[in-house]
């Protein structure tokens, strides 16, 4: 495994990358890792808009090439090296080794988007594993009822991906054969879970528990992992791979106490094809623990940077859906929830729908309850409702089915159908 010093990699990537060669273009020569600047999330997106490659600090790359999902804009792109590559996915096979998400025997699903950075590092975990395991690597993009046929005739035990995926698998077991009593792990991430989604999940797999695989971004490769009986949130650094700073975002001063929120940084110790120096992630974390505590851990708050979409004089963005959705819990046994704006840019139309578990409520209540929190939530666009700005709102309660194909990638709660 190689491991590299701050020096060594600050000096490579001035060097040879044409982002951090302007980044560290006042930078002297004796610094600390908080002298150095912070690869803002915005410097890095305008960057590698303009130049995929603005990070990459090799002539002659050779790796594993990948690219985000461009949920944020236009997906960036990152390589590891193959030695940058076999160091942290054998790092993290023995990490789960050590600490029991993986175990002797395993029969392993994986799930993953296929070809991403995601499911290969799990293919490569698995065949990196210390002791014996299977992988079932069928990916998110078969019928679910298929993917249920081939596994349980496999006998998994495990299942790997995305927790939306994990959702959508879920629904159709109950709609089909049951609940499976024979997965005890789902070792999943991507997004959080919200509302009564945990209850779906845990009548579907009662004997489940449920695991991050791993904390990572593309750009940077894994950061964080799990171990029992850590809950679903809560992740502890790779400090053999990389530093974790949570930075004040106002001031950019380290924070250095447990519960306060802020930006989340990395700093790779192993990825010289293309450096990830004080990077910022575009993820919002806190400490939970006493960052200089042994194994310290952190928890993922969110998203910094919230797309708007802009309705008759006012927004809506992810932020205020999710505050609807927080109005709404005590209420309503929530499994999935999403906008969508249709009409025309002058005279646009919303329609909400709502998945809701074991629960059924009627059309007219279930609309004042989305209308009262969203008065709460976000009064102007309560009133563009109500003055006619916004022509129509519709309220519906589908099926979780309704959103199966989302449910196999990161979900997206606005959809702007507008013409």
């Amino acid at each position: 495994m190689n491991f590299y010093t701050l020096k060594q990699i600050v000096e490579t990537a001035r060097k040879s990358s044409p982002f951090y060669r302007s980044l560290y273009e006042n930078l002297g020569t004796e610094y600390q890792l908080e002298d150095l600047p912070i690869a803002s999330f915005d410097k890095v997106m305008t960057a590698v808009h303009d130049d995929f490659s603005a990070l990459f600090a090799s002539e002659q790359p050779y790796g594993m090439f990948y690219t985000t999902s461009g949920t944020t804009g236009k997906p960036k792109a990152t390589l590891f090296g193959r030695d940058e590559w076999r160091t942290v996915n054998r790092l993290l096979a023995e990490t789960h080794w050590r600490n029991g998400l993986l175990q002797e025997k395993d029969i392993i699903l994986n799930l993953s988007e296929p070809g991403s950075a995601s499911f290969m590092a799990v293919h490569h975990v698995v065949d990196m594993f210390p002791g014996r395991c299977s992988e079932i690597p069928l990916g998110c993009d078969r019928d679910f009822e298929e993917i249920i046929s081939l596994y349980q005739h496999f006998n998994a035990n495990v299942i790997t991906g995305m927790n939306p995926t994990f959702l959508g698998l879920a629904s159709r077991l109950l709609d089909t054969t049951g609940p499976d009593l024979n997965i005890t792990r789902l070792l999943g991430g991507g997004e959080n879970l919200y509302g009564s989604q945990m209850a779906l999940l845990e009548e579907a797999f009662p004997n489940a528990t449920l695991y991050p695989f791993l904390y990572g971004t593309t750009e940077v490769g894994q950061v964080a992992y799990s171990k029992v009986p850590t809950r679903y949130n809560e992740y502890i650094p790779f400090k053999e791979l990389c530093t974790i700073e949570i930075i004040d975002p106002e001031t950019e001063e380290v924070i250095r106490e447990a519960g306060k929120k802020g930006t989340l940084l990395v700093t790779s110790h192993v990825r010289l094809q293309t450096p990830a120096i004080r990077l910022d992630t575009g993820d919002v974390a806190q400490w939970l623990d006493d960052p200089t505590q042994l194994e310290a851990r952190f928890s993922l708050q969110g998203r910094r940077f919230v797309f708007e979409h802009a309705v008759a004089d006012t927004v809506i963005n992810k932020d205020i859906v999710f505050g609807i959705i927080d109005q709404l819990n005590t209420k309503l046994n929530i499994t999935m929830f999403n906008v969508e704006i249709g009409g025309t840019s002058t005279q646009p139309e919303l329609k909400v729908l709502v998945s809701l578990h074991q629960q059924s409520i009627a059309p007219p209540e279930l609309k004042d309850l989305v209308l009262s929190a969203m008065e709460k939530e976000s009064p102007a666009l309560f009133e563009a409702i109500q003055t006619g700005k916004i022509r129509q709102i519709i309220v519906n309660q589908v099926t979780l089915s309704h959103f199966e194909l989302a449910t196999k990638r990161k979900t997206r709660f606005i959809t702007d159908n507008r013409y």
